[in-house]
C-alpha cells in the first residue's frame, strides 16, 4: 500500500539523516520515493506488524508529519485498533478529540 505524507522543516541536515534512517529500520517499508516536499511510503502490509507501525507513527509524531495520511489502515481488520481514541495520535489521525 502506498501513503503519501507530506514533510516537516528538518533543522540539520543530521537531523534529516536520522528520519531517513529511522523510517529505513522499520522493515514492512518496501521503498521510499520523494515527490517534492512530500514522501511516498510503499508498505508491505502483510509484513507490517503492530510494532512497525508503532514505530512509524511514532518517527512521524516526532518530526510533526500529518498522520492522517496513516488513518487508511484502520479500514483493515488488522489495523482496526488504530481507532481507540485512548491512543495519543488519534487526533492527529482522525482529526478528533
Amino acid at each position: 500500500m502506498k501513503l503519501q505524507i507530506e514533510l516537516s522543516k528538518f533543522y540539520t541536515e543530521k537531523d534529516e539523516l536520522r528520519f531517513f534512517i529511522a523510517l529505513r529500520e522499520i522493515s514492512a517499508l518496501k521503498s521510499i520515493q520523494g515527490v517534492g516536499r512530500s514522501l511516498i511510503l510503499d508498505l508491505d502490509l502483510r509484513g507490517l506488524s503492530r510494532d512497525s507501525l508503532f514505530e512509524l507513527i511514532g518517527i512521524l509524531t516526532r518530526y510533526q508529519i500529518n498522520l492522517k495520511p496513516i488513518s487508511i489502515l484502520a479500514e483493515r481488520s488488522k489495523f482496526a485498533w488504530l481507532k481507540d481514541k485512548r491512543w495519543y495520535w488519534y487526533g492527529g489521525m482522525f482529526g478528533k478529540q
